[in-house]
């Protein structure tokens, strides 16, 4: 029996005539599907992307939802219904900056996406791209400071440029009614909101291999990756430090309108001289929670745990919340007092799609509050991050964020506005005893010491703190897409960001830029950074 079954799945797969792949992982390019996903009136796994094609044949007037591209012969490399499909990808922007002696800037980068139908069961596809740019200053300072550009690889220096390069892959197949397999290196998201605090796509690509179980009303998705720390490394990729991840996401649509989601991950090394242990079995169980394994193997391991409730609201609106745990003692929390050790963060957000009877239109308004010291680890190689930057929201511990989003579409034409304020504290000093939540590529135990340098401080740690930092980030963009299978527009964009603080310098940017943008994977960098 078990021998016929095999057979079925691997030599006749024909049977599954659904168009198999993923849709790029990119709001430009997915975000007309997850407005068709929210409808009250159906009922879909939305919080889990990037989406699977299969899903998306199924959903009302999917298949004319984009426009056409520019050119009949981008339309037909661009069409999904064929084996063979991809395109272009080119940046060509020029940009200024308005505030300080900055003056022009420039960002170039050409690459391409391909992906193949192989078969039925089976999908590849690729993408790579390549860039040369002048940031601005804000992002100038982060790359120096952590060695990338937001998303998109290593920042290697030349003069007052940077040049940097991303790629993707996957294998995708499909084993029987209820499961994909897919192994590749790109990016992942849980959640609905423009932040995640479960896992963003706002990270560099990682290497991963997934699971995803779909049956009756629920879906569950397996992740293990494998993630780098780059710190020290000076950008030899031999020296890049390894570390493993393991994640689980359980969707459950407990109706048409409500949906609840269930989040836990585990980050472990394979090289900790203290635990050698290289891939830990223990954690490649499907179905386990990995707090009580944890206790249970009296590991060092940076555990997190989170759930989600989604629910629809009218015709096309969802609220929807996010809460994570890492560390929690109620009777902290009950007494207010600070201590170091309970980590969490929550989210709550609205997004309506076609208010006011606009048709294209979508408004988001979300607030984001993460605890100090949310995401560290007492290892820091052990951290919630990689390539640099948090695997959830991008502004890592210690801040409280509350934004809104407009959004609008006509044919072509896309006009988008985004405004954050945030927040957030910065440590004011360096070296041993530095640490009060803000920086999650920190040691949680090198907090500042008590009165006699006796042991470190364990209470008293709240937003803002040491040094109260407000961050008031606006961007404002209008394109008309070339190709809106892989986000690729003609755009003018301005963006506004200022931050004050109470004993740093304050910082403005005031940047605009024209030209042509690739928007496959990923949000832009310049709106992911703290």
């Amino acid at each position: 029996m078990s021998r016929r079954w095999l057979a079925w799945v691997l030599l006749f797969p024909a049977a599954a005539c659904a168009q198999q792949g993923l849709l790029p992982l990119g709001s430009t390019v997915d975000a007309p599907y997850t407005a068709l996903m929210h409808r009250r009136d159906v009922a879909a796994h939305s919080a889990i992307r990037p989406y699977l094609r299969e899903d998306l044949k199924a959903l009302p007037g999917a298949d004319s939802l984009l426009p056409a591209a520019w050119r009949p012969w981008l339309q037909r490399m661009g069409d999904p219904s064929r084996r063979w499909y991809g395109g272009p990808l080119v940046d060509a922007q020029a940009g200024a900056s308005l505030a300080g002696d900055e003056g022009l800037k420039y960002r170039v980068g050409a690459g391409g996406w391909l992906e193949w139908s192989a078969h039925p069961r089976w999908s590849l596809g690729a993408s790579a791209q390549a860039w040369t740019e002048q940031l601005p200053n804000y992002l100038d300072r982060f790359a120096h400071v952590q060695e990338v550009v937001p998303g998109e690889g290593y920042a290697q220096r030349l003069d007052d440029a940077v040049a940097h390069m991303d790629w993707t892959a996957y294998a995708d197949y499909k084993a029987g009614e209820y499961f994909h397999f897919t192994l590749g290196k790109g990016r992942n998201s849980f959640g609905e909101g423009y932040r995640s605090l479960f896992l963003s796509d706002e990270a560099y690509s990682y290497p991963y291999f997934k699971v995803t179980t779909t049956a009756w009303h629920f879906r569950y998705v397996n992740l293990f990756t494998l993630m780098r720390d780059i710190r020290g490394a000076g950008g030899d990729p031999v020296r890049f430090a390894t570390k493993l991840t393991s994640m689980h996401y359980l969707s459950w649509n407990i109706s048409r309108r409500v949906n609840a989601g269930f989040f836990e991950a585990i980050v472990w090394q394979d090289n900790d001289p203290d635990y050698p242990r290289g891939l830990d079995l223990s954690y490649v169980n499907p179905a386990i929670f990995y707090r009580p394994v944890e206790f249970g193997l009296g590991s060092p391991d940076n555990a997190l745990m989170g759930a989600a409730l989604n629910v629809k609201a009218g015709r096309r609106m969802l609220f929807y919340g996010q809460v994570i745990l890492d560390e929690f003692l109620l009777s902290h929390v009950r007494a207010g007092d600070g201590w170091y050790g309970n980590k969490q963060g929550a989210q709550l957000g609205v997004v309506a799609h076609g208010p006011f009877r606009v048709n294209g239109l979508t408004l988001r308004g979300e607030v984001n509050y993460v605890r100090p010291f949310m995401y560290a680890h007492t290892d820091s190689r052990q951290n919630y991050a990689h390539f640099g930057q948090p695997l959830a929201h991008p502004y890592g511990s210690g801040f409280m964020e509350a934004l809104v989003q407009g959004e609008w579409r006509k044919g072509p034409w896309l006009v988008s506005q985004l405004f954050s304020a945030a927040i957030m504290g910065q440590d004011t000093t360096f070296g041993p005893g530095r640490n009060h939540g803000n920086n999650i590529f920190l040691s949680d135990s090198d907090r500042p010491t008590l009165p006699g340098g006796t042991r470190p401080q364990d209470l008293g740690y709240r937003i803002g703190d040491p040094d109260r930092t407000l961050v008031l980030h606006n961007e404002l963009r209008a394109g008309r897409f070339l190709d809106a299978r892989s986000g690729w527009m003609l755009e003018l964009a301005w963006t506004l960001r200022s931050e004050t603080s109470e004993w740093g310098p304050d910082r403005l940017t005031n940047y605009a830029r024209v030209g042509l943008a690739a928007h496959l994977n990923g949000p832009h960098p310049l709106q992911t950074v703290r």
